[in-house]
């Protein structure tokens, strides 16, 4: 949507061409959305696997015991292979005053139903460029705060193209910097940082956190079955994918892969 949005304000670019295009109702847009991805989620997931008679559909929390069974909420579950893709979620930086504000990840803010003024996005990965455009081109001011700068895996180059671009597109980007804390201000969100020494402060209507993602599988007793994870909680796997317990596969994000 905001792709379409972008590409008709645009057509200025041309002689003898006018366009123009505004959002009207970003609730609606995220309605469209929302309703989007849950029919994928049943057609692509739900609906396909009750055509396999051999497939049971259980929701519940499970862990391990033990003996390498899974509990799903009170009930057992054996089998002598098992696969682990539990994925992962935003990881929460410890950064002085983050507890007493109400941050968004990448998930939540795609989900909200009214745009900001002004969005800081702490984080210069793929997630947060991808969602700092996102917003960007939809009238939101927009800040990205991070240490290493833009996609700081990528070549140098790369990264300074897309800042540049960035800039261009009147998205902020401020690198080099050590966070000292967060303050909640009147409704908005306030970083104190320094950069090379001098003292730098950010301010927006909300904060979204992308720095990086930690293995969901901290409710999974993966200890009780022997089955090993990095110091992240990432489960640990071979070429194979195979964890340290005989039978115990994991697949994704789970593994920090």
């Amino acid at each position: 949507a905001v792709d379409s949005l972008h590409a008709a304000r645009g057509g200025g670019r041309f002689h003898g061409i006018e366009t123009s295009a505004k959002i009207t109702d970003w609730r609606a847009v995220v309605a469209q959305k929302q309703a989007l991805v849950d029919d994928l989620r049943v057609a692509k997931y739900i609906d396909v696997l009750t055509n396999y008679n051999t497939i049971s559909y259980i929701e519940g929390a499970a862990k391990f015991s033990e003996n390498g069974a899974l509990d799903v909420d009170g009930q057992i579950i054996r089998a002598p292979k098992v696969i682990i893709t539990t994925g992962a979620s935003s990881h929460v930086p410890e950064i002085k005053g983050l507890e007493s504000i109400d941050w968004l990840d990448s998930t939540s803010a795609l989900e909200l139903e009214r745009l900001p003024g002004s969005l800081m996005i702490m984080g210069g990965g793929y997630i947060g460029v991808e969602v700092a455009q996102i917003f960007a081109r939809a009238g939101v001011r927009v800040s990205i705060v991070t240490r290493r700068g833009l996609l700081p895996e990528a070549e140098p180059e790369i990264s300074a193209a897309l800042t540049e671009f960035f800039e261009g597109e009147g998205i902020r980007v401020l690198d080099g910097l050590t966070y000292d804390r967060f303050e909640a201000d009147n409704g908005t969100v306030r970083l104190l940082a320094r950069r090379d020494g001098s003292a730098v402060e950010i301010v927006a209507d909300r904060l979204m956190l992308a720095t990086g993602r930690v293995p969901n599988t901290g409710a999974l007793a993966l200890d009780a079955a022997g089955i090993e994870t990095d110091d992240l909680g990432a489960i640990i796997v071979d070429a194979q994918m195979r964890s340290t317990r005989e039978g115990v596969y994991a697949a994704g994000d789970v593994t920090g892969r």
